[in-house]
């Protein structure tokens, strides 16, 4: 089970209004999409020329797990503000105790890479009614469903897109800068325990090799690396011993533990001094060299080059060199043609420092009792398309239209949830594998799709 309890409190405040005025059970469409591809918050430069859409599973999860506990229920009723007003409606508390999800669900396949900005028409006019530019979209999720479960999954659904989406976004980007190298996520740390086990999924979905997180490898099957960690050789240290020593004792006995598997990490202590590091790394492999060093401090192409000449000068052409703290896309490229065998990708991945906001996902009404709505918000660019839309890829370019239109393409939404059910997922390779495809240039709006919002957002 999953607590439903993951909402943010005004769902619940005005959904006891609605339940007042007999809305609860009207049926309601809500999609879920974002409006522009994320900007860096420091720069105002968009950040991903991309996104990569992961959480479709997720989500799904939530959807068929998620229910209010008897002392989640007894909670509410104890609140100042939403007790009183649930204390009158006790229907509305028992429906609240025996809520399932039921309804229908359309998502593009996960794996799909998405591109959205301001809407353009098939002439390539933008779409502009009294002032209101919505967005154009591929939406994550479209729902159909009753009022109250509208209410209660927009909020962890968000969560779960911005979330997965985001990291799955950066691990692609790097990836794809890395042209080939290995990019293992090491990111675990910076976030809560669980967000690192679906940041590392998301990562090898984005591209990544491996992950060191082994609750991700127990839990998803995610490939499972590592090297080791500055602990290990401070902890071989002796009172009156020098370092340099202790650091290669500890690299002799890992060697021989891992034979033909030995990255050795050479910073703790000095990467090019005459005894430490890279020397105390070939020494301890009796001049051979492990099967690669791993560099996590001062990684600039300068000192990439210095550290080939220095396993080189000692006899260790075959080892690789791996590099970590701080690898992030503009990183790669600014190491340029340094000669480095692999990446180690954390913070920047699992937090996305240059997007750190998620992927700006949100969920609005576009049908109400079988009626097309969109929110203008005439003036701040929030507007969005109403009705059911589907999507339409085709020679690099996606037309936004109404689920009923016919047109050339490949259809990207298809039902995921069909009534009580979910829809079987395919194998996490699978969705690897889609997620290597060429993402879109360009995306429209129908001409339909247009009409319609044109009427929307004319009608009193």
């Amino acid at each position: 089970m999953t607590s439903a309890a993951h909402v943010d409190l005004y769902q619940l405040t005005s959904l006891v209004t609605h339940d007042v005025a007999g809305h609860t059970d009207d049926r309601v469409v809500m999609t879920f999409f974002s409006r522009a591809l994320p900007k860096n918050p420091s720069t105002g430069v968009v950040a991903r020329s991309f996104l990569l859409w992961v959480g479709l599973q997720r989500g799904l999860d939530h959807l068929e797990r998620a229910r209010f506990s008897g002392e989640a229920i007894d909670l509410l009723l104890k609140h100042d503000m939403l007790g009183p007003a649930l204390a009158k409606r006790p229907a509305l508390v028992e429906r609240l105790r025996a809520w399932r999800f039921s309804g229908r669900v359309w998502s593009p396949p996960e794996g799909t890479p998405m591109v959205m900005g301001k809407a353009t028409r098939e002439d390539g006019g933008v779409l502009e009614i009294d002032g209101c530019t919505p967005a154009a979209y591929c939406p994550y999720f479209v729902v159909e469903t009753d009022l109250l479960s509208a209410k209660l999954i927009e909020t962890p659904l968000l969560s779960i897109i911005n979330h997965l989406t985001m990291v799955a976004s950066k691990a692609a980007h790097v990836v794809r800068a890395a042209n080939g190298r290995p990019v293992v996520e090491f990111g675990q740390r910076r976030t809560h325990p669980e967000a690192a086990v679906d940041a590392a999924l998301a990562g090898w979905l984005g591209g990544c090799s491996a992950t060191s997180n082994v609750e991700a490898h127990v839990r998803h099957g995610v490939p499972v690396n590592g090297t080791m960690d500055h602990f290990a050789v401070q902890a071989w240290e002796e009172p009156g011993r020098p370092k340099h020593e202790t650091e290669e004792a500890f690299y002799r006995a890992f060697s021989a533990m891992y034979p033909g598997k030995d990255t050795l990490l050479v910073d703790t202590y000095d990467t090019f001094g005459e005894h430490t590091g890279l020397a105390a790394a070939v020494r301890a492999t009796d001049g051979k060299g492990p099967f690669a060093v791993r560099i996590d401090s001062n990684v600039t192409r300068e000192n990439v080059w210095k550290a080939r000449r220095r396993l080189d000068e000692l006899g260790a052409r075959a080892t690789k060199i791996y590099v970590s703290g701080g690898i992030e896309e503009r990183k790669i490229a600014e190491l340029g043609d340094a000669p480095i065998d692999a990446f180690g990708v954390g913070e920047n991945l699992v937090v996305s420092s240059d997007a750190p906001v998620g992927v700006g996902a949100v969920g609005k009404l576009t049908m109400i009792r079988g009626v097309p709505t969109t929110k203008l918000s005439r003036g701040s660019a929030k507007a969005h398309l109403p009705g059911v839309v589907q999507v339409w890829r085709k020679d690099g370019c996606d037309v936004v239209g109404l689920a009923d239109e016919v047109r050339d393409g490949e259809p990207l939404l298809s039902v995921v949830w069909d009534g009580e059910t979910r829809v079987p997922a395919p194998p996490w390779s699978v969705v690897r594998e889609r997620a290597k495809a060429a993402p879109p240039t360009s995306i429209v709006v129908s001409d339909r799709l247009a009409e319609l919002f044109t009427t929307v957002a004319r009608s009193p």
